[in-house]
């Protein structure tokens, strides 16, 4: 139960200058602000604590009574009374108006004793809230009863909150997701954080008298290593949860980017890459530790009381026993690891605990062609390989298999494209790839034709690895890729290297060049050099995209990608380059051009993408040939709510152009006729100069400003980045503009080539997160290639003032450059 602050008579300065004090102290961290907050709360309680007989008692509750408060954190708290007591309200508002006066976020509820348990028999959250609590004031024997009888009673519903605080941690996995993995965590409510300790200290009061953490080590569901592992690893997560709290003012428990810097100084890490590695590295112990004990407890629950476990052996040395993975020869080694790995990736079954203890100190692998063919199956299980992976870290003995791992372990990537931290990146991306043979659609067909699947499960393994130091990851990478390769005896280095060393390829050609312009598909294709590689690549790169995040996968890339597949894979069949697709465009418009006045057209095609969510929808529109058409009319469907991802630009030669739009509808107001009639209205009004198109731009960015962008180290990332390719294409200048969103960004573009008489026959459009990648193919009004130095110059000058938005100052001399890597 919640109240708002309320003023009342009851002001105590005392409590808010004490409160302040706390908040201020930054030499208050982790545990010792907990206690010290706590002492203020207690302070409070104790001195208006006027009860009017015995029975009556302030208890703390949750993290008040742990001592594990935060400054936002709320403060929940009990007023225990004897049954049918009077006047309990008045008390109870003595109590709690001091402490909301001054500022605190109070749960608060008032009962006697056999109501709580009554409550707590009714309400999980209850029942976890009173089974380890704290007397503030009043009568300790009330206290000690209550705790007495809801104690019994978890041992009673034992089997209920098994299973319900078994499904809440499986469910934190997916929502809010792992705080070792995710590049914004959440501290409290994530898999690995400190609800997840808080939950284990709970179910051991429903094992026996002994009670939290106690009872599970003496049950034998954790050893002592894995109690001192919990208490570390809470330590971290609590004073980094007080500091994320100091530092967003409290604003919800989700450890952001743009936080990130400050808060690692607040713990003293003074580096962020530091402080999120020392995170992960704490929130990942501790979600393997729950993962484990949760599964066995569930487990006891389905088979309770059995003494002789069964054995079923599946490999030398190997057997699976009461649901786990055991090992049973004396001497372990490598060979013998990899052989369990296989056996829990193929069956799903966890390995059992003693099993793990005993792989942890084993040496490399012979890497023989058993060995290898027990790796290379860890792989083909996708999702099962994520569980092997985490499995071997946890005891150290992933690094036997794979060194290279540690240089990527829980490497945060501190950009708004990715969701994980670059191992699990690599995990997810094994999982993803592993599953596009399965189905029937372009990619599981893709899948069905490649020779040498195993590659592309290294290949999603390692594409990342070189990621950490300077420089470009691909290239480091690549090395890294072909020593691995070499030490498991992969036959085929050459294709492997390759796959690492140009996974962003296929992404940043399809999204980034125009795929009609028989250039883009030549070039792509020497490169690529065989069909096989083309089918690696491509599902390399789907399962890529997919791994990393919405932001790095839709329905426009998807198509886009799908598209130069396709093309190439003809290439590579013999079919003919693609001719002159502006031709072939004008011939199946020529009726509309013929009529030498503004017509606008829509379609509704259906997503290219069969996961996505949202349509795409085309806007072809004719009109007669004018500079700074593309400026007109983009600004006019941005102010209808179409959000433009490709646009060609072609002119008939005879005083008509015709441009055609792909995007989507932003606020659904084109799934109508009447919505698309309006826009096709503002279209026509804008080309014949009625509509202000300017100032209905301005307008529009005012009602939906771009999100503020979040730096890192001062790094300015607001600034936009353009450069300029003369060999992209044989017969248009590309240019590329990296900027912040802002809506109208296209039209406001194009009109800065329009000012320098320059005509764009061609625009493609990719939002990744908080930026937009813009890439023109622009041409003399002549028809010849842009290729004057200063010009060149002047344009990319302009171009980047015009990106960077009003109210950003640029350097005296424009940011330019090749900015790679959309994420994957």
């Amino acid at each position: 139960m919640r109240r708002a602050l309320t003023p009342s008579d009851s002001l105590d300065p005392a409590l808010g200058a004490a409160r302040a004090a706390v908040l201020a102290d930054a030499t208050l961290a982790g545990e010792a602000f907990g206690v010290a907050f706590a002492d203020v709360i207690d302070d409070s309680l104790r001195r208006t604590f006027s009860p009017p007989g015995p029975g009556y008692a302030v208890v703390a509750l949750g993290t008040y009574g742990r001592g594990g408060l935060c400054p936002a954190s709320d403060v929940d708290v009990l007023l225990l009374h004897p049954r049918r007591a009077r006047d309990v309200g008045r008390l109870a508002d003595a109590l709690w108006y001091p402490l909301w006066d001054a500022g605190f976020e109070l749960g608060h509820s008032v009962r006697s004793v056999r109501n709580a348990v009554r409550a707590a028999d009714d309400d999980l959250e209850t029942l976890t809230s009173l089974v380890d609590v704290r007397v503030v004031a009043g009568d300790a024997d009330v206290v000690r009863d209550l705790v007495t009888r809801v104690r019994a009673l978890a041992r009673r519903r034992r089997s209920r909150l098994v299973g319900q605080l078994a499904d809440a941690a499986r469910q934190r996995w997916e929502r809010p997701g792992p705080v070792a993995e995710l590049l914004e965590p959440n501290l409290k409510n994530g898999a690995g954080g400190l609800r997840d300790i808080h939950a284990l200290g709970w179910i051991g009061w429903a094992l026996d008298e002994t009670g939290g953490l106690d009872a599970l080590v003496a049950g034998g569901y954790l050893d002592e290593r894995d109690r001192a592992t919990l208490e570390r690893s809470q330590r971290v997560l609590l004073e980094a949860r007080v500091a994320n709290h100091r530092v967003g003012a409290g604003r919800d428990d989700v450890l952001r980017l743009q936080d990130q810097d400050e808060v690692a100084r607040a713990v003293g890490a003074g580096d962020a890459d530091v402080f999120v590695r020392g995170l992960s590295g704490a929130a990942r112990r501790v979600a393997w530790i729950a993962d484990d004990v949760w599964t066995r407890l569930t487990d006891a629950q389905v088979r309770p009381g059995r003494r002789v476990p069964t054995a079923r052996t599946v490999a030398d040395g190997v057997v699976i026993r009461d649901g786990r993975v055991a090992i049973t020869t004396e001497a372990v080694d490598g060979d013998l690891l990899l052989r369990a790995a296989g056996a829990v990736a193929s069956s799903g079954h966890p390995f059992d605990r003693d099993t793990l203890a005993r792989l942890a100190a084993v040496g490399p692998p012979s890497w023989n062609a058993e060995c290898r063919a027990d790796f290379l199956s860890v792989l083909a299980s996708g999702r099962g390989a994520i569980g092997v992976f985490e499995a071997l870290d946890h005891v150290g003995a992933l690094s036997a298999v794979l060194p290279e791992w540690s240089d990527v372990r829980s490497l945060p990537q501190r950009n708004p494209y990715h969701r994980f931290t670059v191992d699990r990146h690599l995990l997810e991306t094994v999982a993803e790839c592993a599953a596009l043979a399965h189905g029937s659609d372009f990619e599981s067909e893709i899948a069905r034709a490649v020779e040498q699947p195993e590659m592309l499960g290294m290949a999603a393994l390692l594409h990342d690895i070189g990621k950490g130091p300077p420089g470009d990851h691909s290239e480091r990478g690549a090395a890294l890729a072909v020593r691995v390769g070499a030490r498991i005896g992969l036959a085929d280095l050459d294709t492997l290297e390759w796959l690492v060393r140009y996974h962003l390829l296929l992404a940043e050609t399809a999204m980034r060049r125009d795929l009609a312009d028989p250039t883009t598909v030549r070039r792509f294709a020497e490169l690529v050099g065989d069909p096989q590689r083309m089918r690696l690549l491509h599902l390399l790169t789907v399962g890529d995209s997919r791994a990393t995040g919405p932001a790095a996968w839709g329905p426009t890339k998807a198509a886009l990608v799908r598209e130069l597949t396709t093309r190439t894979l003809a290439f590579f069949g013999g079919a003919p380059v693609p001719g002159d697709a502006d031709a072939a465009l004008l011939a199946q418009h020529h009726d509309a051009l013929g009529t030498g006045s503004v017509l606008v057209q829509w379609s509704l095609d259906a997503a290219p993408d069969p996961d996505a969510d949202t349509d795409t929808i085309g806007c072809t529109v004719v009109a007669p040939d004018q500079r700074g058409l593309l400026a007109v009319v983009a600004g006019a469907l941005t102010v209808a709510g179409f959000d433009v991802s490709d646009a060609v630009i072609v002119g008939d030669g005879a005083g008509m152009a015709l441009e055609q739009f792909r995007g989507t509808d932003r606020f659904g107001r084109l799934s109508t006729e009447t919505g698309r009639t309006a826009a096709s209205q503002l279209v026509t009004d804008a080309i014949a100069g009625i509509a202000p198109i300017e100032v209905l731009l301005d307008e529009f960015a005012e009602r939906y400003p771009a999100r503020p962008l979040a730096g890192r180290r001062g790094e300015p990332v607001g600034l936009p980045l353009v450069s300029v390719d003369l060999a992209a294409s044989d017969l248009s200048t590309v240019v590329e503009v990296d900027a912040p969103d802002q809506p109208g960004l296209l039209a406001r573009l194009a009109r800065v080539f329009a000012d320098h008489e320059l005509d764009v026959v061609r625009a493609k459009v990719a939002t990744l997160a908080d930026r937009v990648l813009d890439i023109f193919y622009v041409r003399e009004s002549d028809g010849s290639k842009l290729v004057e130095e200063r010009r060149l110059r002047a344009l990319r000058v302009d171009l980047a003032a015009r990106a960077a938005g009003p109210g950003r100052d640029l350097p005296s001399s424009p940011p330019s450059g090749d900015p790679r890597d959309s994420g994957e």
